[in-house]
């Protein structure tokens, strides 16, 4: 039995597929099988892999309909026979000691999850960047129990399988499955598995980099699966309702829910981002009338604009307007004053600068009278009879 099962779904990856597979058959850690299933791809993906396979036989090949990736990672789980579980894109890459220091971690301290960090890599541009929002605030190199983060389960951690090595034991007897969406499959697994662990530990190092601005991936076509989002959420507050405390999962679930509604409506299209908002406001007015149980004040402004009728927004909108006008004005009576101070200040150098001169010309004419020949004559002339005076006291 291998220690570790990788499982990739893949479709139309040809571009990839083989550096992906390449940064997983070049680990340091050689106890693993890797499971590509090819969703239903049209280019050459399965054919690479299929290559691979009679040069490495811990790679295998399992074609499938396109079902998208959620349904590709339920089949690829259902063959695994390792004793850990690793799901990775197949337009990502690991780094070589990845899976290596990911089972050290599980393994010493008895995880059901290793988190580690990532890097984002441009497609387009070649930049790359810290993923510096996952992870946030957690430990390091310790056991973590969700009691610990529940309450920010949501912004700790994000929802993506990518950086996340899992127990297989922990997730069949837990009866995690991915959901069958276009996209946002992987939320409800990845929130629900972390709900539901025993204990979590997560490692302070970059093995992993994801591959964003690639114009082929179903991440870039979020427009035309838009309520998949939505459907995820569902099915997350449903789990949430099933745990023994659910309080403090929900604060962190309508944070999580209100931020990413905030980042939708700002890249869809205007007319799919009025379709997601309908859709979802229902939810959003019955969250908590309570300030302190939001994050930052997007979330809790949000949730309050949000369930507003178009009449009501309109004149929230004006109101707005018109604070900006008034802020406008004052600045512009703030701007004459500060002239105005300005002036008055250039005046004053300009006096002092005057009194300078004057003063000036008046040493300068003082010098000449010292320096004069009939001040210095008079001087002699006086020293003497000086001199007799104070002899005559």
């Amino acid at each position: 039995m291998p220690l570790v099962s990788v499982v990739i779904p893949a479709h139309n990856s040809e571009g990839y597929i083989g550096q992906t597979l390449a940064s997983v058959l070049s680990q340091t850690l050689t106890d693993i099988e890797v499971i590509v299933v090819d969703d239903g791809s049209t280019d050459r993906t399965a054919s690479i892999v299929e290559e691979l396979t009679h040069r490495d036989d811990r790679v295998r090949l399992i074609r499938q309909e396109n079902q998208y990736a959620g349904v590709a990672r339920n089949k690829g789980m259902e063959a695994a026979a390792g004793e850990y579980l690793y799901f990775l894109d197949a337009d990502d890459w690991i780094e070589p000691d990845a899976l290596e220091k990911m089972c050290s971690s599980a393994e010493s301290l008895g995880s059901d999850i290793v988190v580690a960090r990532s890097e984002g890599f441009d497609n387009q541009t070649g930049d790359t960047w810290l993923i510096d929002y996952a992870l946030n605030g957690v430990p390091f190199d310790t056991l973590i129990k969700p009691s610990f983060y529940a309450d920010r389960l949501f912004q700790r951690f994000m929802g993506w399988p990518w950086d996340k090595l899992y127990r297989a034991e922990f997730v069949r007897s837990s009866g995690l499955r991915f959901q069958s969406l276009r996209t946002t499959n992987d939320a409800y697994f990845v929130f629900s598995s972390l709900m539901l662990a025993g204990g979590i530990s997560c490692v302070d190092e970059v093995l992993f980099h994801h591959r964003v601005n690639n114009r082929k991936s179903l991440e870039g076509t979020r427009s035309k699966s838009w309520n998949c989002a939505i459907e995820a959420m569902r099915a997350i507050a449903k789990k949430i309702d099933e745990q023994t405390e659910p309080a403090p999962l929900m604060e962190s679930y309508n944070n999580w829910v209100l931020d990413y509604t905030h980042w939708s409506l700002d890249t869809l299209p205007a007319d799919i981002a009025d379709r997601y908002l309908k859709e979802l406001i229902p939810s959003i007015s019955a969250m908590p009338d309570d300030a302190e149980l939001y994050v930052n004040r997007l979330e809790w402004t949000l949730k309050t604009l949000a369930p507003l009728n178009r009449s009501k927004l309109l004149l929230k909108a004006t109101n707005l307007s018109l604070d900006k006008d008034s802020l406008t004005h004052d600045k512009e009576n703030l701007s004459h004053e500060i002239a105005n101070l300005q002036a008055e200040i250039a005046r004053l150098n300009g006096e002092l600068n005057s009194l300078r001169e004057e003063l000036a010309d008046r040493d300068g004419k003082i010098k000449e009278v010292y320096s004069s020949h009939s001040y210095k004559l008079g001087h002699a002339l006086l020293t003497p009879l000086s001199a007799v005076k104070h002899r005559g006291e």
